[in-house]
């Protein structure tokens, strides 16, 4: 178990017994990748901000019923791919695109970039079109994997499907990313 699991799980407990300041703390910890988890299915910042502080508001009010034999990490997840679905469901309208997060950081264009930050640029950018290209489950795997820090077991329990699936495709994302560099590379 890493040190963010073991802090979760501390935090976990402190929060079924109604601690304040655990729960300010997981929730400054977690805020941020469950916004950028709920982008994945919404494609718009603000409602994604908003399912992910509601996911908070239910865990507070369900504090003293949190499973402590189970991880809060994939649950909060887990909460949060549920309300998009409904979100999703209950508008059945397409979300437009409008702000979605960069793996590079914002504003880093201007006149005196270097070729080399020009090059990172352009190769963060076509990481993160191969990592969009790829089927949406092997997709969902990767990025909570690699961008979330979850594990197999608590990619497994947000996906509802076994750990040995979640290998597969973040295995499968894996080889199809390699291929993609190695093309561009081929081409450079």
């Amino acid at each position: 178990m890493n040190q963010e699991s073991e802090l979760i799980n501390v935090l976990a407990e402190k929060i079924s017994q109604s601690d304040r300041q655990a729960f300010d703390e997981l929730f400054r910890l977690m805020y941020p990748g469950l916004v950028r988890y709920a982008v994945l299915y919404l494609k718009e910042k603000q409602i994604a901000c908003d399912i992910a502080q509601d996911t908070f508001i239910t865990l507070w009010k369900q504090r003293t019923n949190i499973d402590l034999d189970k991880s809060l990490k994939s649950f909060l997840f887990r909460m949060v791919k549920n309300q998009c679905l409904n979100f999703l469901r209950d508008n059945e309208r397409l979300i437009v695109d409008t702000d979605l997060m960069n793996i590079t950081p914002a504003d880093r264009q201007g006149a005196d970039l270097s070729e080399y930050h020009t090059h990172e640029n352009r190769l963060a950018n076509l990481f993160r079109e191969w990592i969009d290209s790829l089927p949406e489950r092997q997709k969902e795997a990767f990025e909570l994997s690699r961008f979330e820090g979850l594990n197999h077991h608590e990619i497994a329990d947000v996906m509802e499907i076994s750990a040995k699936t979640v290998n597969n495709h973040i295995v499968t994302a894996l080889q199809q990313l390699r291929a993609c560099y190695e093309a561009y590379q081929n081409n450079e």
